[in-house]
């Protein structure tokens, strides 16, 4: 039965944040003694360049805390991730982290630096290349920051792990995996090469910090920021992500990574096997979060047609930039798989779009600075309900 600490936290505060921490670990039963002499990974979602007020990115304080805590207990915390698009260098001088990196003199791995990662147990993605840093670790903490997404529902403890795969190559999974029902797969059977896979096994505990996280267009710039106010801790992460997702009050079925979840038997098969130590659920859950759009016909019973071209193009929602926020960065352009994106005519000051090629993954939605993208409707799109 795996254990889920939740616990009320409304503040980013570094003291009440750190003893917060502590006491989420000692609710599942994590002894502080096992960070003795060991190399720590520390993994935060760093997703691009952003100020905390945004909620993109995993607090710089909350990061700050966890090593505080490794330090403290005679362990080497390493901060390991891979943005989409921005080298690491760049998000870290762009943001908070860049101050406490230094303050607290972490050392930085090269997420760049890769090795192949192999799961016979896997449904389909075998092998698949993650960042060396992951093997060389004797323990990873986790570090998501909840946030509603476009493809996934919900980000979270299992969406994070994503990150362990180098930059752009992250994109090129869409094109491997491009539907809603395949990415879940493949996130499904990352997660489950880390937390079992691995050779000699590297245990994984994901904190998450759900204190003022995203909701509506997440994951990017384009989500709205709000206070949940809590702090999440376990070593499965798919039951952190349920009981985040139901304290935010949204539709557990369309939360593909814990429902599927659910059925790979990943150290739990149903929720009624979770146990919640702390608060209860609904004592901090909300009515009014909410959701990302997104198309959610790509399930277990549709396939083709609705995954042709000629089909996206009229039912499914296209991602489009607005002229009058368009900056022509090309942020969209280099991180579309599909070469679907252009430089722009001269025609208007946006980027070229070949819908035919696109595979509506909406990775230049999540990645734009400027939240200059959004979504419309196809032209029979009503007929889905959309």
């Amino acid at each position: 039965m795996p254990d889920v600490s939740l616990i009320q936290c409304d503040t980013y505060q570094p003291e009440a944040l750190k003893d917060t921490i502590l006491q989420s670990l000692s609710n599942i039963g994590f002894d502080l003694t096992r960070f003795n002499n060991a190399r720590v990974v520390v993994k935060p979602n760093l997703l691009m360049p952003a100020k905390e007020e945004k909620a993109i990115i995993t607090h710089a304080e909350f990061f700050r805390a966890v090593v505080r805590i490794v330090k403290e207990n005679n362990g080497t915390p390493v901060l390991v991730e891979s943005p989409a698009i921005h080298s690491l260098k760049r998000v870290i001088k762009k943001t908070d982290y860049a101050r406490v990196v230094e303050e607290e003199a972490i050392e930085i791995a090269d997420p760049m630096q890769t090795r192949t990662l192999s799961y016979d147990a896997a449904k389909k993605f075998r092998y698949i290349d993650i960042s060396e840093a992951y093997f060389d670790a004797d323990i990873i903490l986790n570090l998501p920051k909840f946030k509603t997404h476009g493809i996934t529902y919900v980000t979270g403890a299992v969406k994070l792990l994503f990150g362990a795969i180098p930059g752009v190559e992250k994109s090129k999974m869409h094109m491997r995996a491009p539907d809603h029902e395949d990415f879940a797969e493949f996130l499904l059977d990352l997660y489950g090469a880390m937390t079992f896979g691995m050779k000699p096994s590297v245990p994984i505990v994901h904190i998450m910090d759900a204190i003022c996280v995203q909701e509506g267009e997440g994951p990017g710039p384009a989500g709205k920021a709000r206070w949940l106010n809590a702090v999440l801790a376990g070593d499965n992460g798919i039951a952190v992500d349920y009981v985040a997702t139901m304290i935010a009050g949204l539709d557990i079925d369309k939360a593909l990574t814990v429902v599927n979840g659910f059925r790979r038997d990943y150290g739990i098969s149903s929720a009624k096997e979770i146990k919640v130590i702390g608060e209860s659920i609904k004592n901090l859950q909300v009515s009014d979060f909410e959701p990302a759009t997104g198309s959610t016909i790509f399930s277990n019973m549709f396939r083709w047609p609705f995954n042709t071209p000629t089909f996206k193009n009229l039912f499914l929602d296209r991602p489009v930039p607005a002229e009058d926020k368009c900056t022509l960065c090309y942020q969209c352009k280099k991180i579309c798989a599909s070469g679907a994106i252009t430089a722009s005519s001269g025609k208007k000051d946006i980027p070229n779009y070949d819908y035919k090629k696109c595979i509506r993954c909406y990775c230049c939605l999540e990645i734009c600075p400027e939240a200059a993208i959004t979504k419309q409707k196809g032209r029979f799109g009503w007929i889905l309900g959309g």
